[in-house]
């Protein structure tokens, strides 16, 4: 067993109606166990790939995942953080620090902690099946939805679950190929480096956020805090050879970080943006593939497991196509404040120049009150 404590498994009577659910990440292997679980037989179609790197989970995605069942095996693997501290990066100077309450939880985990478990639990159903295999083609047929292997497979269901991603298959067949595609804005360069090659400041069990002109860096602890996960935010022309240099030696106690050691994985940035239709015939949309949500909040995996609790609900109360019909409803207008809050988020760390000066000076003398309460709506929401 690879996720800690998995809390036992009551299964009904397998029910008709086959299920496809694209993608082997976070949202399609949670997706796959909720069905599962509901006793749906169900194909996880995709690739799956080691995942580097952490995320951070607040309250309500904490909530979500005790509606599913997780709660307890993912704070067996992950690190509670006990506060948002903010800093400038230029001066590493204090600005402010949100403390977290202790009867609410926050806490990261690396991504691939956050995987196994998610396996380790679908592999345990006999309900969910695998296979790997590169997804090509999208379409319906004679009632029900068609998938096509690279290879040539063909794969049908009664309904597909996309979690393919924000330029998968699936969002495509609902949104339209064109207004599908989305591109980068912004970029993050992420790397995990040893705890005990890191500063002090940098080992506290808190997240780092690091405001710089036009630019901006986090770190938190993950993998029981043997190891850090840092994350740098900036535009391309910021991102050019050598900036790792530029950026973090002018700073003695972040100058470490620019060792040419680090392996620095460059990842696309995509604007925020929910769909309003998550679901179309027999396919719908869940995680990334329905709602695009930058690293600004933390919220991308929280909103994750929220989509499949709220669809766990559902199931509990009707019929599989009535169910992500009425999941797809509810979530494409919960997550709407989410998506807008993580984008005016990114646009106010992106500032650069005086703009970036001015607002370092704010947060400092709004102090945390300002910042927590900007932040309370976000990890209240949903409860």
């Amino acid at each position: 067993m690879t996720g800690g404590t998995i809390r036992t498994i009551n299964m009904g009577q397998q029910k008709d109606g086959h299920i496809i659910v694209l993608g082997q990440g976070i949202a399609g292997l949670t997706a796959a166990v909720v069905l599962g679980e509901a006793g749906y037989p169900v194909q996880v179609l995709g690739r799956r790939y080691p995942a580097a790197g952490g995320l951070q989970l607040s309250p309500n995605g904490f909530k979500a995942l005790a509606v599913l069942g997780l709660d307890e095996a993912v704070l067996n693997k992950a690190v509670r953080l006990n506060s948002v501290v903010i800093k400038s990066l230029s001066a590493n100077r204090h600005l402010t620090e949100i403390i977290h309450k202790p009867d609410q939880t926050h806490a990261a985990i690396a991504r691939q902690d956050v995987l196994d478990l998610l396996t380790d639990r679908a592999e345990r159903l006999p309900q969910v099946s695998f296979t790997d295999t590169d997804l090509h083609a999208l379409h319906f047929s004679q009632g029900k939805a068609r998938i096509v292997g690279k290879d040539g497979q063909l794969f049908a269901g009664d309904e597909v679950i996309g979690a393919d991603g924000a330029n998968g298959l699936a969002r495509a067949a609902i949104a339209g190929q064109n207004q599908s595609q989305t591109k980068a804005v912004y970029r993050a360069m992420r790397a995990e480096v040893e705890a005990d090659k890191l500063p002090a400041v940098l080992r506290r069990p808190s997240t780092l956020l690091l405001l710089g002109d036009g630019c901006h860096l986090v770190s938190y602890p993950i993998a029981g805090g043997a190891r850090n996960n840092l994350v740098f935010c900036a535009s391309s022309d910021q991102l050019t050879p050598g900036w790792a240099q530029a950026v973090f030696s002018p700073n003695p106690v972040l100058a470490c970080l620019a060792e040419p050691s680090i392996r620095w994985i460059d990842t696309p940035l995509y604007p925020a943006q929910t769909l309003p239709v998550w679901r179309r015939e027999q396919v719908t949309l869940i995680g990334d593939a329905a709602h695009v949500m930058p690293p600004h909040l933390a919220q991308g995996a929280g909103q994750t497991f929220v989509d499949c609790a709220c669809l766990k609900a559902e199931l509990s109360k009707q019929p599989l196509s009535d169910a992500l019909s009425q999941m797809a409803a509810i979530r494409s207008k919960e997550v709407q404040m989410i998506t807008q809050k993580a984008a005016a988020s990114g646009r106010v760390m992106r500032l650069g120049g005086l703009a970036s000066r001015a607002r370092n000076m704010f947060i400092d003398m709004a102090g945390p009150g300002f910042m927590n309460a900007w932040l309370k709506e976000v990890w209240d929401a949903d409860s």
